[in-house]
């Protein structure tokens, strides 16, 4: 047992040095005026260069909309082979814009028009919706929600809360008759549809 927990202490040791070795080694933006027009968004830089769009995915930390002052090294990096691994798995429901990944930091995509909508999925009671649920609100994005459920309660039935894509500032609730006033009624219901798929791929 004592060796484990030196062989343990040691691997640990080791490991928080070779994090240190690489806490400089981080991105936290990128300029690239060769690619033309840049728009700057939370943890990516994105350039639009013709029929694509180059995306250089930086260190920066998100949380709840605002940019905090830390940079993980690498974090971009793993940003992107999440994404890239989750559009594989995905395009058989949807298709991507993927292109391709031309660095570990860098991903090209086709260019698209954005709906403008974030298609939320909610499995459980959590995060800001049990916070409301839990100071009394029984209403989001139109959707009547049971007395007596718990934090991190299952819902019978996956809940579909979509909200705005906000630029700046935090997303806004939507139900899905303004959804469907801004998209138009079968875009809205095909969003729906993916959306839920989707979710259900993923659990």
């Amino acid at each position: 047992m004592a060796a484990m927990a030196v062989s343990a202490k040691t691997a640990e040791v080791a490991t928080k040095a070779r994090i240190r070795e690489y806490l400089d080694l981080t991105l936290p933006e990128c300029f690239l005026p060769e690619l033309g027009e840049q728009k700057k968004g939370k943890v990516r830089d994105i350039y639009f260069a013709g029929d694509n769009v180059v995306m250089v995915t930086n260190d920066r930390v998100s949380a709840f909309d605002y940019i905090l002052p830390n940079l993980i090294p690498f974090k971009g990096q793993v940003l992107n082979m999440i994404s890239e691994w989750a559009f594989a798995q995905t395009k058989d429901i949807v298709p991507n814009a993927l292109v391709g990944n031309v660095d570990s930091s860098v991903v090209v995509q086709r260019r698209m028009s954005n709906l403008n909508v974030e298609l939320i999925v909610r499995g459980y009671l959590w995060g800001s919706m049990a916070a409301a649920y839990e100071k009394g609100d029984r209403t989001f994005c139109g959707l009547s929600v049971p007395e007596g459920l718990n934090r991190f309660q299952k819902f019978d039935t996956p809940l579909f809360t979509p909200t705005t894509k906000a630029e700046v500032g935090h997303d806004e609730n939507m139900t899905l008759a303004e959804v469907e006033q801004l998209l138009g009624k079968d875009l809205a219901c095909q969003a729906q549809d993916i959306a839920m798929k989707l979710y259900q791929r993923g659990a």
